[in-house]
C-alpha cells in the first residue's frame, strides 16, 4: 500500500508528520491532488492554541492539523471526470466538492450548508488529497499554484462583501487589516466604494493596505478609534462594517457604534470568549448583522471563479499576500510565525517539499 505523509496536531502547539495511506481513485468522480500549497489560517491557530470554543468542532490529535486551504496539481482521475485532467493546477473549494449538488442550499450555490454534506477524508497539511471534481477551480497562468491556496480565506471575504449588497458609493469601514480584512476592502472597492477605510495594527499590513484599494489607514490602537473613523465618514456613520479581528478585541460592540442607522454590519472575526452585544444599541438603530464565514455562488458566479479572475487580471493582487513559505518538516515553526504578527507575516502557506 502506498502512503503519504501528513501533519497531526496531537495536542496544543505540538505538530507532529506521520505516515498515512495514500489516498485511492475507488470513485469515478474521484480526482487525486499532488499538493503544491496549504495554509495556515486563523482557525488553525485557535486549534492549535488548544483554546476557545474551536476546541468544540475538533479533537485531540487531529489529523491534517485542521488545514483547508488548498492548491495542487492533478495527479489521477475517475472513468467520469470531465472538469479536470492529470497536470491542471487546481485550488479546491472543498465544501463544494464535497456537497451533494442537488439539496435546497446547493441549488443555491450555499454549498457549506449543504443537506448531505459527505464527511471529510483526509483533509488538512497531507502530500496528496482526494476530491471530487465539483470544487476545483483551475488556476490561471501567472499565479503560482501554491499561492492558490489563499483563494479559501479571500473568497470568505469577497462573498461576505457581495452579500452585503454594495451597489456603490458607499463609505466601508474594515476593522482589522488581515488576510480577510484588506481582501474584504479590495472587493469593497473593486464593487464600487467610494471611500474604504481600514483599521491596521502592524506595519506589514500598512504597506499592504494602499496595494488593497484603502483610502485611509487609521492605527489599530488610535486614541478614541471610534471618533476618529465617526470623523473619516463625515460624522454620519459607515454604509458597511467589515469586523475581521475577532480573538480578544472590542470590534463588535465598535462596529455597531461606527455603522450609520439602518445599515450592515458583516462579521468575520472569530473570538475565544463569549462577546456581549448591545442588543439596545443594535436595535433602535436598525442595524443588520450578517456572519458570514463561507463562500459558494451569488448570482452566475462563484466566489472561488471571481477570486481567480480578479487576481489574474491584477485587479485584487491576493498573491500578495504571502508573506512566508515553509516545508512541512517546519511546520511547527510556520504555525509560530503566522500566530505572532511582529513577525512580518500576513498569510503564511506551508509546502510540502
Amino acid at each position: 500500500m502506498a502512503t503519504m505523509r501528513g501533519a497531526v496536531l496531537v495536542e496544543p502547539y505540538k505538530i507532529e508528520l506521520q505516515e498515512f495511506p495514500k489516498p485511492e481513485i475507488d470513485r469515478d468522480d474521484a480526482v487525486l491532488i499532488r499538493t503544491e500549497g496549504v495554509g495556515i489560517c486563523g482557525s488553525n491557530l485557535h486549534w492549535w492554541t488548544g483554546g476557545g470554543p474551536a476546541t468544540k468542532l475538533m479533537e485531540f490529535p487531529m489529523p491534517g492539523a485542521g488545514g483547508h486551504e488548498f492548491a495542487g496539481v492533478v495527479e489521477e482521475v475517475g472513468d467520469r471526470v470531465t472538469r479536470v485532467k492529470p497536470g491542471d493546477r487546481v485550488t479546491v473549494d472543498q465544501f463544494e466538492s464535497r456537497s451533494c449538488g442537488y439539496c435546497s442550499q446547493c441549488t443555491t450555490g450555499l454549498f457549506t450548508q449543504c443537506e448531505n454534506i459527505a464527511e471529510p477524508g483526509l483533509e488538512g497539511f497531507f502530500d496528496h488529497l482526494k476530491f471530487t471534481e465539483r470544487g476545483l477551480y483551475h488556476v490561471p497562468e501567472g499565479i503560482e499554484t501554491y499561492v492558490a491556496a489563499l483563494v479559501q480565506p479571500y473568497a470568505c471575504s469577497v462573498s461576505a462583501v457581495r452579500r452585503a449588497g454594495i451597489v456603490g458609493g458607499e463609505q466601508v469601514v474594515v476593522l482589522g487589516a488581515g488576510v480577510l480584512g484588506l481582501c474584504a476592502a479590495a472587493t469593497a472597492k473593486a464593487l464600487g466604494a467610494e471611500k474604504v477605510i481600514i483599521t491596521a495594527k502592524y506595519d506589514s499590513q500598512k504597506k499592504l493596505a494602499e496595494k488593497f484599494g484603502v483610502d485611509v489607514i487609521v492605527e489599530s490602537g488610535t486614541e478614541n478609534l471610534v471618533d476618529r473613523l465617526l470623523d473619516e465618514t463625515g460624522g454620519r456613520g459607515a454604509d458597511l462594517v467589515v469586523e475581521t479581528v475577532g480573538s480578544h478585541a472590542p470590534t463588535l460592540g465598535q462596529a455597531l457604534e461606527i455603522v450609520r442607522p439602518a445599515s450592515k454590519v458583516v462579521v468575520l472575526g472569530l473570538w475565544d470568549d463569549l462577546v456581549p452585544l448591545d442588543s439596545w444599541q443594535a436595535i433602535l438603530k436598525d442595524v443588520s448583522l450578517l456572519f458570514c464565514l463561507n463562500h459558494g455562488v451569488i448570482g452566475h458566479k462563484a466566489d472561488y471563479q471571481l477570486c481567480l479572475d480578479w487576481m489574474a487580471s491584477g485587479k485584487v493582487p491576493a498573491q500578495d499576500l504571502v508573506s512566508h513559505v515553509l516545508p512541512f518538516d517546519q511546520l511547527e515553526e510556520a504555525f509560530r510565525i503566522a500566530a505572532d504578527k511582529n513577525s512580518g507575516c500576513v498569510k503564511v502557506i506551508a509546502r510540502p517539499h
